[in-house]
């Protein structure tokens, strides 16, 4: 039984920005398991990665978008008062300076590859950023445009995922 284009859109929404099981997606939509997975692999063979855009949205949203966002944050501050230290500690030989200096670098290289060293992801935590604060003013600003830009939206998703990799 063929599905209209707009519910293979609503499961991948639902899977996507509202972090879904695909298989509670399915259910949802009133889909087949089996349907939403063949859909979420046809995807991807299409450059529509759904993993990669869920990935995305959850790190552009939530509590886990805004701890990495803060924990950066901090540890910058952090890292700049270390080398402001390390500056003024006139005690401190060459030798300290730079194993302190290598060890602040080191783990500074690794806490931002592990916060955005996925350059898709982080392109795609940009767009699912300003999807939704664009969503948010429309809401505000014009209600009466909101049912369409849901429907707009909703079908732009897996085009813009597809763009993205360009």
């Amino acid at each position: 039984m063929a599905h209209p284009e707009d519910k293979k859109n609503a499961v991948r929404h639902s899977y996507v920005n509202e972090l879904l099981a695909l298989s509670v997606a399915a259910i949802k939509h009133t889909v087949a398991d089996s349907t939403a997975r063949r859909w979420k692999s046809e995807a991807k063979a299409t450059g529509d990665d759904w993993d990669l855009a869920r990935a995305a949205a959850r790190k552009a949203t939530g509590p886990a978008g805004e701890f990495t966002q803060d924990f950066i944050e901090e540890f910058t501050i952090q890292t700049n008062a270390t080398f402001e230290l390390i500056k003024q500690d006139e005690g401190l030989s060459i030798d300290g300076r730079i194993k302190a200096l290598n060890q602040l670098s080191d783990t500074y290289t690794k806490i931002m590859k592990l916060s955005g060293g996925n350059k898709s992801i982080e392109k795609r935590a940009v767009a699912a950023d300003v999807m939704k604060k664009l969503a948010s003013f429309v809401s505000k600003y014009h209600p009466d445009y909101a049912p369409q830009l849901v429907e707009i939206l909703t079908a732009f998703g897996p085009q813009l995922s597809s763009m993205l990799d360009d």
